[in-house]
């Protein structure tokens, strides 16, 4: 399925379509706020690489990773998979309804990693010296952290941020003079070769450090509960990737097309509750089938503060699961928003809990985060909102109708024109 011109040119596959918001200036007032709350958390981020870290996060040498890893990289690079998760679903399994959204999952996720980068760079203290991983004879290959030190900043820099080209050439060539049209058409063959091999790069890294960081936590040992410390937490951590993932992107999308009246169609949205429903049982065939194996179902029913803890996530990912196989469920936005939200939760609660809450390292200690990790994290967040909510505003992100998109194509030769009166935008 394609649309084309009068002239019978192609303008753009069907899976392709995505439109801009063009009715929305940039400057709002929630832009303002999600700004004000990322100066802010960048502040105190500034600072803190002039100043002790003691002020600065509740951590102490039993709890030597502070919420800046244990959520920051633990947790929201799982909202972060959405790029990974739908690609998947989309390419691999032949859900073809999801390449019209597509673009929403590269957009957020290669602003999850950023965000997570960027606080990662924060966190580490001296990211001056991070060229040193441009050396591969100065790597430590006994860190359980040097895969991941690899695979996410390639990951985001070269395979995901290849990925959105296509979102900034197009605009580029829109606004463009017909010299810069001339040497992106020129250029066009060349990044058309070269893209099976990105695409596959953009698969095989993030599996890499999504099962990784699962793996960095087998080295807790005893020290991690048993219900949740496990051989198979490299396999866990990337389904609860794959969960956050697809729950992420139905979140983004049923919010950014409510608030700005954006058209989705009924069976993209069924086709995406279905994908999060059968990944959220996968994943929980799996944690359940550890624990019968590990001979730890019984700690399930202590009804112990862990008990309790592990009941409340698993039912987080379970309840989805199990009620969007209802096609009226997958079909209504209220309800498919309250089960994307659920799945959500439930993921990052799952990636979160053995790196703090489930992790008792002994010694009498304790951690809690301090209020400048807080804000920091906060500032983190707020600034891929906002940077977000100018994306889907100057390239065409969310998804459109064939029709808009031929409209706005048509009538943007220069990529300034507004949306036709009475379409659904």
């Amino acid at each position: 399925m394609s649309a084309r011109n009068t002239a019978g040119k192609t303008l753009i596959n069907h899976w392709q379509v995505g439109v801009q918001v063009y009715s929305e200036p940039v400057i709002t007032p929630t832009f303002l706020f999600f700004v004000a709350v990322a100066v802010v958390g960048l502040g105190l981020a500034a600072v803190r690489f002039f100043s002790p870290l003691g002020p600065f996060s509740g951590m102490n040498d039993a709890y030597a990773w502070g919420i800046w890893k244990t959520f920051n990289v633990m947790t929201l690079t799982a909202l972060g998979s959405a790029p990974l998760a739908v690609g998947v679903a989309a390419w691999v399994f032949n859900r073809e309804r999801l390449h019209v959204v597509m673009r929403t999952a590269l957009v957020s996720g290669f602003l999850f990693y950023a965000t997570g980068l960027l606080a990662l760079a924060f966190d580490v203290g001296r990211v001056w010296n991070f060229w040193n991983i441009l050396l591969p004879w100065r790597w430590n290959a006994h860190s359980a952290m040097l895969e991941i030190a690899v695979c996410m900043p390639l990951y985001a820099a070269v395979f995901l941020a290849f990925e959105n080209l296509p979102l900034v050439l197009e605009k580029v060539y829109d606004v463009g003079s017909e010299r810069t049209r001339a040497a992106l058409r020129a250029a066009a063959p060349t990044l058309r070769g070269i893209y099976p091999f990105m695409i596959t790069g953009a698969y095989i890294v993030p599996v890499m450090h999504q099962s990784s960081l699962g793996g960095l936590m087998l080295l807790g040992g005893t020290k991690i509960h048993p219900l949740w410390q496990t051989p198979l937490l490299p396999l866990l951590y990337l389904l609860a990737a794959g969960v956050a993932g697809v729950g992420c992107v139905t979140f983004i999308l049923l919010i950014t097309c409510l608030h700005f009246s954006r058209p989705l169609e009924f069976d993209v949205l069924g086709e995406l509750g279905s994908v999060l429903s059968w990944t959220a049982f996968a994943f929980v065939a799996v944690r359940l089938g550890d624990l019968v194996w590990r001979r730890q179902l019984e700690a399930v029913f202590r009804f112990d503060a862990m008990s309790v803890l592990f009941l409340v996530e698993t039912a987080l990912i379970l309840i989805p699961a199990v009620t969007l196989r209802a096609r009226t469920v997958r079909e209504t936005p209220r309800r498919l928003l309250n089960m994307a939200i659920l799945a959500c939760v439930g993921a990052m609660l799952f990636r979160f809990i053995p790196t703090t809450v489930a992790f008792n390292p002994g010694r009498g200690t304790s951690y809690f985060p301090a209020l400048p990790e807080v804000l920091m994290t906060l500032g983190y967040i707020a600034l891929g909102i906002a940077a977000f909510g100018v994306a889907v505003k100057r390239f065409a992100v969310l998804p459109g109708t064939t029709a808009e998109w031929r409209y706005v194509h048509e009538r943007t030769g220069t990529g300034r024109a507004t949306v036709a009166p009475g379409s659904a935008s």
